[in-house]
């Protein structure tokens, strides 16, 4: 089930084909987000969802771009503004946001300004399925 599932994923989104825990490398570039990128991602992966559009956008990616390495390794995937963003925008307006999304599709973190990087990894490695994942690993 999970292999049908990585491979849905990798063909809805090339790009994200890092769910796939063999190896292939994570995207540093941030992916759109797509109606059911949420869905798809659930359970392989953390998505860190930048919202906006101006400076802080691109401050909040590019700090997340050089933390790639450590986000990867902790399977967060960014994500930024996209068709799938309706429902995530009824509920934040129209500013800047960034969300941390946990591999149960729960909200672990919401921002309506800048997040240091360090602090979205600090907070994945207090969860407990994280955890397990580092003894596993």
């Amino acid at each position: 089930m999970l292999t049908r599932l990585t491979a849905m994923i990798c063909a809805a989104f090339p790009a994200l084909a890092h769910a796939d825990r063999a190896g292939a490398p994570i995207p540093t570039d941030a992916q759109p987000i797509q109606r059911d990128t949420l869905d798809l991602l659930r359970w392989q992966a953390r998505p860190v969802v930048v919202l906006g559009q101006g400076a802080a956008t691109a401050a909040q990616l590019t700090a997340l771009q050089g933390r790639m390495d450590d986000l990867a390794e902790r399977d967060v995937v960014l994500l930024t503004d996209g068709p799938g963003a309706k429902a995530l925008r009824d509920t934040l307006g129209d500013g800047f946001a960034v969300l941390l999304i946990g591999k149960d599709g729960g909200v672990k973190l919401q921002r309506q300004t800048p997040v240091d990087p360090d602090e979205i990894i600090g907070l994945i490695d207090t969860m407990p399925m994280r955890q397990r994942e580092a003894r596993e690993d």
